[in-house]
């Protein structure tokens, strides 16, 4: 058993008294019966995970995105479907092709607001 560092309590004081109540747990443990020791031992450990209060400290939230729609990757679909189709219908081709700059303009665009 260490002196308590490895918890790394901010409180010196405390971890020093907690350090020597368990030894001196251990030591009454130890002077029972050989048989009874284990029992004991987790007599101890299940008094004091019942006997300590833990206190939860709200995680942060992290932030989410606006949801799950990214205009980035519908802009590349696009610009596919413009390429097939400027050689089939053009006027539909290159409206695909304005789409498809206009969504990955936006992608690009809320991507780097959203790290500011």
């Amino acid at each position: 058993m260490s002196d308590g560092s490895a918890a790394g309590g901010s409180n010196p004081a405390l971890d020093r008294r907690v350090a020597a109540l368990a030894r001196q747990i251990a030591e009454t443990i130890n002077t029972g019966n050989a048989e009874e020791r284990e029992l004991l031992r987790d007599l101890a450990v299940n008094v004091l995970r019942d006997e300590v209060q833990v206190i939860e400290t709200p995680r942060q939230v992290e932030r989410s995105s606006s949801g799950s729609f990214n205009p980035f990757g519908i802009g590349i679909p696009f610009v596919l479907m413009g390429m097939v189709l400027v050689f089939l219908f053009p006027l539909v081709g290159l409206l695909m092709f304005a789409a498809a700059a206009v969504m990955i303009a936006w992608g690009v665009g809320t991507t780097l607001l959203a790290r500011g």
